[in-house]
Order: structure tokens, then sequence, then C-alpha cells
């Protein structure tokens, strides 16, 4: 679900810096500590698994990591760039 919602807005672009600061800001309070919670929840079931990747594709710094690069427009994917 994350890769496609990432594939979807990865184009887009907010040229302002500021905004573009406090849109990935608020996205990643609401996000991160989720995902955090949702990791530490169920990792325990997966760690002496093999298919943990198959469960919990991403770490959470991964996730953080994602977000820093929205709006800025420079994921390559087959739909236009959107500027808000």
């Amino acid at each position: 679900m994350f890769d496609e919602i990432h594939k979807t807005q990865g184009p887009w672009v907010v040229s302002d810096e500021q905004l573009q600061s406090e849109l990935r800001a608020s996205i990643s309070a609401v996000v991160i500590p989720a995902y955090r919670s949702f990791v530490g929840r169920y990792k325990h079931h997966f760690e002496a698994g093999k298919n943990m990747d198959k469960y919990i594709k991403y770490q959470p710094e991964d996730i953080e990591a994602l977000i820093e690069t929205l709006f800025e427009g420079n994921h390559s994917t087959s739909m236009s760039r959107r500027r808000f």
C-alpha cells in the first residue's frame, strides 16, 4: 500500500519549501508513530520466520526517508507531474 501511495504522490511538486517541509512533517507525525507501533507489535511474530520481508517490507527509518523525498517531483512514473 505504501508503495502505491508513494508512486502516486512521488511526482507531485510543491515548490514552496516551507509548505513542502510542513507537509512532510505532518505526514511523518501521523504515519511514523503508527508504523513504529505496528512493527513493534507484530515484529516478534516474524523474527523467527524466514518470511519477515513478506510482511514487513520497510523499517520505520525507510518510511521516514521516503517521506523526505515527497513533493520534489523526482520520481519517475508514467503519471505526469502535478504542481501545487
